[in-house]
């Protein structure tokens, strides 16, 4: 009998189905979370599979996967779309939402469909492995500020957020980044043009999303009250 819990030990793992618009996104989270080997420290072993996320429904029903991770794919309705279909082909699956950028908008979308948790792309491995192991374990995997504020909107209690938002809350920076968004410059155009980094660059972004709840650049530009004025290029370039 010992011998048959210590075989069972060894051949359990989590069965991660990986759906993204990048397919080399998918790829490389395979890799990188080939990486992470189970041991007693570290935990369950993690057999993952990429696919595109246009066949995630069909490969969740065949495959039945413990977890899937599900790409933003920068259009919240589409990805909470397959989240309410896998959950019909596949009750048993847990999903985690990838995304860039988190807002209070995501974050409630995601808990009413279901989602176990949001985690970001651009998160290590291991915090990776870490939160796929916490979900398959029946954990959630929710910032505990994301959580409190989904609460707070669903009780119409003013968050700090939305009290900054009320009191004119971007600063001159991100107030010049947004208005640069809408000249049409990209992340790499504006960290030029402002001799800052890409990487600060998407930290105002992040910045700015959370405080006008919004889910994308251009989401955000739109929200501020002179942004039609100045939106010409964008006409142009449809």
């Amino acid at each position: 009998m010992n011998n048959l819990i210590a075989v069972e030990e060894k051949t359990m793992q989590i069965m991660l189905l990986i759906g993204c618009v990048d397919e080399a996104l998918g790829q490389s989270l395979v890799q990188k979370l080939a990486g992470e080997t189970g041991t007693p420290e570290v935990g369950v072993p993690i057999a993952s599979q990429a696919i595109a996320l246009a066949n995630v429904v069909a490969s969740a029903a065949a495959i039945r996967p413990d977890i899937l991770l599900l790409e933003d794919d920068g259009g919240v309705r589409g990805a909470l779309r397959h989240l309410h279909d896998i959950r019909i082909v596949s009750p048993g699956t847990r999903s985690l939402l990838l995304y860039e950028f988190s807002t209070l908008d995501l974050t409630i979308e995601a808990i009413k469909h279901g989602a176990s948790g949001c985690l970001n792309k651009s998160s290590e491995p291991s915090l990776y492995a870490k939160a796929i192991r916490a979900v398959h374990a029946g954990d959630t995997w929710f910032g505990r500020l994301a959580l409190l504020q989904a609460l707070q909107s669903k009780l119409r209690v003013p968050s700090a957020p939305e009290r900054l938002m009320d009191e004119g809350m971007l600063t001159p920076r991100e107030e010049e980044i947004l208005h640069l968004i809408g000249s049409g410059l990209t992340n790499k155009e504006i960290g030029r043009r402002l001799d800052i980094s890409d990487k600060t660059v998407k930290t105002h972004l992040h910045r700015i999303y959370v405080k006008l709840n919004r889910s994308g650049r251009y989401k955000a530009y739109l929200s501020q009250p002179d942004s039609r004025s100045t939106m010409s290029w964008m006409s142009a370039a449809k």
